[in-house]
């Protein structure tokens, strides 16, 4: 395989691949496949399937919006802050069309 596809999306492809989330820490790599699964998520969510407190859990989910793991979707009213999965579209092979 080649080494480009194991470097982290950037650029203006968004989101990060899975190949990028195994070579995360295990806790934060918790984090961000149930948030895969959850769609989106309030910090006392998070908190809660991950057994910490909100300040510990607000410092993990900080650095996985640092990476470009999460993103944080402001609250509206008195909604509390979302966080949700930043995951990269899935690249197509282009091919001749005269095959």
């Amino acid at each position: 395989m080649r080494e480009e596809q194991f470097k982290p999306s950037s650029g203006d492809q968004a989101g990060v691949s899975i190949a990028d989330i195994l070579a995360l820490p295990e806790e934060l790599q918790t984090i961000i496949t149930w948030l895969m699964r959850e769609g989106e998520a309030g910090l006392p969510e998070v908190a809660a399937y991950i057994g910490q407190d909100e300040a510990t859990t607000c410092t993990l989910l900080a650095e996985l919006i640092a990476k470009g793991f999460v993103q944080h979707v402001p609250a509206k009213g008195k909604k509390q802050p979302r966080y949700l999965a930043r995951l990269a579209t899935k690249r197509t092979r282009k091919l001749p069309f005269d095959l």
